[in-house]
């Protein structure tokens, strides 16, 4: 009935007749001008004219205060019918609570030229806008009055909905362009000894065809200032010498040397194509360099060597040598058939720690890693070990650190032998000089992401806690960890003066609710060195974030936050997202991201966020639970979440709650509608429907797998292959599923999403499928960032909004589809009556 309801809406407006026009209220438009510049052309004419005006209008469209132009000020203020001559700037805001479509037509202006949101729209007096619920500005530049009609702007609406308000308000809801484009630093290199930073910022800026810039700066962070910056061939690799007075990095395939005395750059070395990892080994540079793989071209057929010959790179060789920067001679120090990964440096025994990679499925997670010791007097190796789990190590003077999961040298580091543990649950150990190894962090209950090594071997971790991703300094001496108060849930990026036995950090990262900051810490102090809210975020309302947990039918803690709609009126009725990912990573507490929890609040949705059993950074009772699973406790977690939710916040309409996840969270909003029918509209993106086919065919199915379904194939347990499988019981699902899908993934191989599309259009489920063209398990293009953003909530606010607009509009034949359903229904029971 629901269907049917949406699709006589549909027509019923599409043949209602009605619209909504208005003139706007000059009160509402601000206006900046006359400007009578002298000038040889007017603004619309002359060759340069495009390039000009849309320089003109990013800076009117971020300035709401005065303006000085060659020497005259000029303020904002509402508009007039302006008579004197000169080039003249009007700026709107259109508030808009649900998708809405109409025409903006601009009278009395000549050649007006109109953008929408700081990009021009069109260069006409006339904008058939189509309107996403939020803020957006209108900024409408022209050559000046029209002599013989007054100033005017007028709204004529598609129908009676198409009604937006129109304000001088300064500040807006947050939107999707904000989230991707703001500048962020994406990069942070403290020099050894603390006293200068390599920080990279990038941004998005408009009319830049849809591509990043990215400047890097070196900066003193005494003063802040920047000493030295790129931004046309931006170094690559960069790394600090150990005392702190050069920078080696890769550009334009050179690897140069920097010198900070005088900033003076030399050539090390060229034709350095595909050189990576550049690393000080006392005055030379280590790197490592790669061969690409070449297939023969004329090839009609390739014979795999291995699974992990699905990978496009396998084939590649990398292997480790050493640069003479005086002489420029470079010595090959590794070779072989395996790629030599450099993983840490001891100048003072002569060696370098790598790792190798060889193939070897015997055992879970179906991987081996070679740890190897390299003399550089005479290049001879020795094997520290081969081991299923391990992510890094960190040399120190008398022994070294070393980061893998729990079952470590047969399970190190598992806390209780009765759980079957989860290897992505990341611990710390110590390997002494004789080769003992003891687990550090066994009673510790953060998962260990990163580690940076202080001069007296104490490390600053980069730790997953929880849903925050925080700091602590772990004291060598003490065995002991504690936090560092960074002052924000998620630190992303952090880099520490490696020459100095006290932190002394360069970090970055948000807060749920809080753009990205970075910070310089000494001595426990913080001085900042970037505010993102302040750069772009300035004039942004934001919903408020308020934490909800709840104890599940095991007596487990289940944590959780829920963010509330911009301006949230508690007596009002909302439509609610839950979102979840149910793997083995809790959804994280950043501020943006491919899920822009933010975004959906200020579109008039209730957020939930939870985490389900299986993901770290709670214990590895907690993480364990995701293996041999595949959705048992997640999904009565997701339930049970969802109910107590609806029961704790009356203002969110229970028949109104929608559920998404991507990756195994995706295979989980599947599986979920196999077992509930308590959501009124679901979206899974490239989610997993069959498990033996991901197992088989994802680039790192049989990998994954060998983590969360640890021992188990689909021969010696086709309950879990089978049974856990959506695909299987593609016939319980009721609820109306969109599966996305970007058609380039190597993770999640589009097929899966084609399983479930092929399976409920057969049972005549309701069911949409949509495929984005060359993009990977991440939608990481911009373009294609705001399409897959726009389809996700077209389609909630379709289902859960009974707003089929902008769903209809996006992909019109479903609009056209919903009509020949209504009116053939209609027909029917015209004719039973």
């Amino acid at each position: 009935m629901k269907a049917l309801s949406l699709a006589c809406a549909s027509i019923a407006l599409a043949f209602s007749g009605f619209s909504q026009s208005a003139d706007i209220d000059r009160n509402n438009i601000q206006q900046i001008g006359p400007v009578a510049s002298i000038t040889s052309q007017t603004l619309s004419a002359g060759s340069h004219s495009d390039a000009l005006t849309a320089n003109l209008a990013t800076a009117l469209a971020q300035d709401n205060n005065d303006i000085r132009i060659f020497g005259q000020d000029y303020q904002w203020q509402s508009a007039t019918a302006a008579a004197d001559k000169g080039w003249l700037g009007y700026k709107v805001q259109l508030s808009v609570d649900r998708f809405t479509q109409g025409t903006l037509t601009v009278n009395g202006l000549n050649a007006p030229k109109i953008y929408l949101n700081g990009t021009l729209f069109n260069a006409a007096n006339e904008a058939k806008l189509k309107l996403p619920s939020g803020d957006h500005q209108v900024l409408i530049i022209a050559d000046g009055n029209d002599a013989e009609t007054d100033f005017s702007l007028d709204w004529q609406g598609k129908t009676d909905i198409d009604a937006p308000s129109f304000s001088q308000t300064k500040t807006q809801r947050v939107s999707a362009e904000q989230l991707f484009d703001s500048e962020v630093i994406t990069s942070l290199n403290l020099s050894p000894n603390g006293k200068y930073l390599l920080q990279t910022k990038s941004h998005y800026p408009a009319n830049n065809d849809n591509k990043p810039v990215a400047v890097t700066e070196l900066i003193n962070t005494s003063d802040k200032e920047v000493i030295y910056r790129w931004q046309d061939s931006a170094p690559a690799s960069a790394a600090w010498s150990n005392n702190s007075k050069q920078l080696a990095y890769v550009a334009d395939n050179q690897i140069q040397l920097l010198t900070v005395s005088d900033i003076s750059i030399d050539i090390a070395a060229t034709d350095m194509e595909n050189v990576s990892n550049l690393h000080w080994y006392g005055d030379n540079v280590l790197f490592s360099w790669q061969k690409p793989f070449k297939a023969d071209e004329k090839a009609t057929n390739k014979r795999f060597k291995a699974l992990e010959d699905r990978w496009s790179y396998w084939r590649n060789n990398s292997q480790i040598y050493l640069l003479d920067k005086d002489s420029g001679f470079i010595r090959q120090l590794t070779d072989g058939e395996l790629s030599s990964n450099l993983v840490d440096t001891h100048i003072d025994n002569n060696t370098l720690l790598l790792t190798r990679h060889p193939v070897d499925y015997k055992q879970p997670a179906h991987g081996l890693t070679q740890l190897v010791e390299l003399n550089l007097a005479d290049l001879t190796e020795t094997q520290i070990g081969e081991y299923r789990t391990f992510n890094s190590a960190t040399y120190t003077d008398d022994g070294m650190y070393i980061m893998a999961g729990p079952d470590f040298m047969n399970g190190l580091g598992v806390q209780d032998p009765k759980v079957v543990v989860n290897n992505y649950d990341g611990q710390l150990y110590w390997r002494d000089a004789n080769g003992k190894v003891i687990a550090l962090s066994k009673d510790f209950d953060p998962a260990i992401g990163g580690a940076a090594k202080l001069s007296n071997d104490d490390l600053v971790l980069r730790v997953g806690e929880g849903d925050r991703g925080q700091l602590y300094l772990f004291d060598l001496s003490k065995k002991r960890f504690s936090k560092i108060s960074a002052g924000m849930d998620m630190v992303n990026r952090y880099s520490v003066a490696s020459d100095l036995s006290k932190p002394v950090i360069a970090y970055a990262g948000t807060s749920a609710t809080v753009p990205q900051k970075a910070y310089f810490m000494k001595s426990g102090k913080k001085s900042l060195l970037f505010d993102s809210k302040a750069a772009s975020y300035a004039d942004t309302r934001l919903g408020k974030i308020e934490d909800f947990d709840f104890t599940n039918k095991h007596g487990h803690n289940i944590d959780g936050r829920v963010y509330l709609p911009v301006d949230f009126d508690a007596n009002k009725q909302y439509p609610a997202l839950v979102y979840y990912y149910g793997g083995t990573s809790p959804v994280t507490r950043n501020f943006t991201g491919r899920w822009p929890f933010n975004l959906w609040a200020a579109k008039g949705y209730v957020v939930y966020v939870l985490q389900p059993n299986g993901a770290t950074g709670y214990g590895q009772a907690f993480s364990g639970r995701h293996v041999n699973a595949w959705g048992d406790y997640s999904a009565d977690d997701i339930i049970e979440g969802t109910q107590a939710f609806l029961k704790e916040h009356t203002f969110v309409d229970p028949k109104r709650v929608g559920n998404m996840g991507a990756s195994y969270g995706g295979f989980m909003t599947m599986y979920l509608a196999t077992k509930t029918d308590i959501f009124a509209a679901s979206m899974a993106h490239a989610g997993i429907s069959n498990l033996s086919a991901y197992w088989g065919h994802g680039w790192w199915g049989y990998g994954y797998s060998g983590v969360a379904s640890k021992g188990s194939f689909p021969w010696n347990n086709r309950d879990l292959y089978v049974d856990h499988s959506p695909l299987y019981h593609a016939d319980k699902i009721n609820t109306p599923m969109l599966l996305l899908h970007g058609n380039a993934d190597t993770n999640v191989p589009v097929g899966e999403s084609h399983y479930m599309y092929t399976a409920l259009k057969m049972l005549d489920k309701p069911v949409e499928l949509i495929e984005f063209n060359g993009q990977d398990h991440h939608i990481n293009g911009r373009q294609a960032r705001f399409d897959w953003w726009d389809a996700t909530l077209a389609w909630f606010d379709l289902h859960l909004k009974d707003e089929p607009q902008w769903w209809n509009t996006l992909y019109p034949d479903t609009a056209s589809a919903n009509k020949d359903v209504a009116e053939k229904e209609t027909a029917d029971t015209s004719s039973v009556k």
